[in-house]
């Protein structure tokens, strides 16, 4: 992989423990596993739908003289991750002050569409 590919990971990563930042001191050492795990998850969904977008979500697959139409082979994986991101997610915003809860939603929510972020600060 390239340097220049690597170094957008790692701004990626940075922006998205960012996100997680106010998380108990207690809590950090196990939860930075699992931001880790979830951005990497992120990764490989925003992978898989530009392979589904791209291929359609059926598509036809050769069976000898005939072929069959079905669903891409990346919908069922996908969907699983998609299932473990959330609950990752969900358990990363429990582990969260609850008066931050809100915050990291929106900004979750902000990074995943990559819109700006408004801040009270901003407000």
């Amino acid at each position: 992989m390239n340097e220049d590919i690597l170094k957008i990971r790692k701004r990626e990563l940075n922006k998205f423990k960012k996100i997680f930042e106010n998380i108990p001191k207690d809590k950090q050492k196990i939860t930075e596993s699992l931001i880790e795990r979830a951005f990497f998850m992120r990764e490989k969904m925003v992978d898989m739908e530009k392979r589904i977008d791209a291929d359609g979500v059926i598509v036809t697959m050769p069976q000898g003289e005939y072929e069959i139409e079905r669903a891409h082979p990346l919908i069922s994986q996908y969907n699983t991750m998609v299932k473990n991101y959330s609950a990752i997610i969900k358990q990363l915003c429990e582990s969260m002050p609850t008066t931050d809860a809100d915050r990291v939603g929106d900004k979750l929510l902000a990074f995943a569409t990559k819109k700006p972020i408004r801040t009270s600060k901003q407000a």
